[in-house]
């Protein structure tokens, strides 16, 4: 006989099946610059190998690195192994030993011309070995200082062409940070595009990879007890946090350039506002979601300068809790003001959103790590539960997206206790991926790599997108950087590792009668 969790199971199943096909890669060769780096062996090797050992990748299929560091194709096959086998996932030794003998090295600079034409020619040996047709994707795992830089030598050594996306096709994925400002994305944008059309550059924000992330549109749009309710109206609040345990690592360098809100907020976090916040779009298509998150990016309404220090609040941690402060990490400079947190409050100036307020916050050195959105509804407007004269008490209703490191949705909502009285508590629905799905659950770039192969580039930002999103915080940055290094301390707030952030991050919130939710 069958549980009951087995018949909701295959009732999924069965619907999964119905909705859609299992989306497979095209065959074609990936070319990595920066194949010996960190990003490459920690998420782009393992996630390569689980595409190709569940089938989703073709047989037609051929990896090919290319880094300053020097190793043979053993050694550079033996630290694929390795990716793989720390990336903790079932390992399929027949698979891993196919995936491996796709696995290819070539070392040299990237300006390097001869050994750029040996990557050309080893490219095309083994475009004719795995019968590939030619079709390339080229993901770039440098930092984002070489983006143009590379483009231009891989384009004069004849591995990438200009309106290269059709048969065979040329595409081409670049990692954040792009640019560290509107004008130096502007810049790099018109660089790429001497040497690629727009179609044939793929803009990461592996957070859109993360299913929950994806989910946010088919619980709106797919659900008619909710979009009803999406609105000023019911809504009294949206709050998105991403909060990390860790400090800065072996980032340092890249920190103390890019500060946490370059990091965070003019990527992930207008990302996940756009989701929450954006019209029902037309279709499912690229175009439509496109058009649709353009239009709520436009209509964000612009950080008041003159208030600033009300509406944005930047912090940086300090020692605590057995933990080292920002400014005593390697490479990190002694007086250094760079934001490892910032709180901010927006607005966005449509009807659906007027007056509901947008709080977002990020650190690093926090509590625990986890990032989730949370939509607070209103209190119900009159409360017939709740005792004469102590106004409502009752908790507003929740919903929450966890996004990392647990994917699912929690909706928290009133129900009455067991007894006699009419005692009212609330209570918890909770929807997690890897209870239902299990190892069914794709990690980010996974899904994001097949949408390259696919030409979807739904899930990636566009030119103008990206440029609109720095007009947005461009204010802000020019405003702090222009202040001076004592001015700089006083608006920086120092909080201590290990707690929740600076206790002005809580008054941003709590003067307009409001807190922060964090589910676990």
């Amino acid at each position: 006989m069958k549980s009951q969790d087995d018949t909701i199971q295959v009732n999924v199943n069965a619907q999964a099946h119905a909705l859609c096909e299992i989306q497979k890669g095209l065959k074609c060769g990936v070319i990595i610059p920066g194949a010996s780096g960190d990003l490459t062996y920690r998420k782009l090797l393992p996630s390569l190998y689980n595409l190709y050992a569940a089938k989703r990748l073709p047989e037609e299929f051929f990896i090919l690195g290319y880094a300053r560091t020097v190793m043979d194709n053993d050694t550079f096959r033996k630290t694929a192994k390795d990716a793989v086998l720390n990336s903790k996932k079932i390992v399929n030794d027949i698979r891993l030993k196919s995936f491996l003998d796709r696995c290819n090295y070539i070392s040299g600079g990237y300006d390097d011309k001869e050994a750029l034409l040996n990557l050309k020619k080893r490219a095309d040996e083994l475009a004719v070995e795995f019968n590939t047709g030619g079709n390339l994707i080229v993901h770039m795992a440098t930092p984002s200082e070489f983006f143009g830089k590379i483009t231009k030598c891989l384009y004069e050594a004849g591995l990438i062409k200009k309106d290269g996306d059709e048969k065979p096709f040329i595409r081409v994925m670049y990692e954040k940070p792009f640019g560290r400002d509107k004008e130096s994305a502007k810049a790099l944008n018109i660089e790429l595009l001497e040497y690629l059309s727009e179609k044939q550059i793929y803009r990461i924000d592996h957070y859109l990879g993360k299913e929950t992330v994806q989910n946010i549109l088919v619980f709106r749009f797919a659900n008619m007890i909710f979009e009803p309710v999406w609105n000023s109206e019911y809504i009294d609040n949206i709050q998105i946090t991403f909060s990390e345990d860790i400090g800065v690592e072996h980032r340092a360098g890249y920190y103390e350039k890019y500060g946490a809100l370059r990091d965070i907020f003019q990527n992930h976090m207008l990302q996940l506002a756009a989701l929450i916040g954006m019209e029902h779009p037309a279709g499912l298509d690229e175009e439509s979601i496109r058009s649709e998150k353009m239009k709520f990016f436009k209509s964000i309404t612009p950080f008041d300068l003159s208030g600033l220090k009300d509406s944005v609040i930047m912090g940086q941690y300090a020692a605590g809790n057995n933990m080292t402060g920002y400014r005593q990490e390697q490479g990190v400079n002694s007086d250094s003001c760079v934001e490892t947190y910032f709180a901010l409050k927006m607005f966005v100036d449509n009807k659906r959103w007027e007056g509901v307020p947008f709080y977002i916050r990020a650190g690093k050195r926090l509590k625990r790590k986890t990032s989730q959105i949370a939509v607070v509804f209103k209190k119900v407007p009159s409360c017939m539960f709740c005792r004469e004269h102590q106004g409502n008490t009752m908790s507003p209703n929740i919903l929450v997206f966890g996004i990392q490191p647990e994917q699912g949705v929690n909706l928290t909502f009133q129900a009455k206790t067991p007894g006699s009285k009419m005692c009212l508590a609330p209570l918890e629905m909770k929807f997690n991926y890897n209870d239902l799905f299990g190892g069914q659950v794709s990690d980010d770039y996974e899904t994001l790599i097949l949408d390259c192969m696919q030409g979807d580039r739904t899930l990636f930002w566009t030119k103008e997108g990206l440029e609109i999103s720095w007009q947005l915080l461009q204010p802000v940055l020019e405003q702090w950087e222009a202040c001076r290094i004592g001015e700089k301390q006083q608006l920086l707030h120092m909080y201590q590792a290990g707690s929740w952030g600076p206790e002005e991050a809580d008054m941003l919130i709590e003067k307009d009668g409001r807190k922060w939710i964090i589910k676990e």
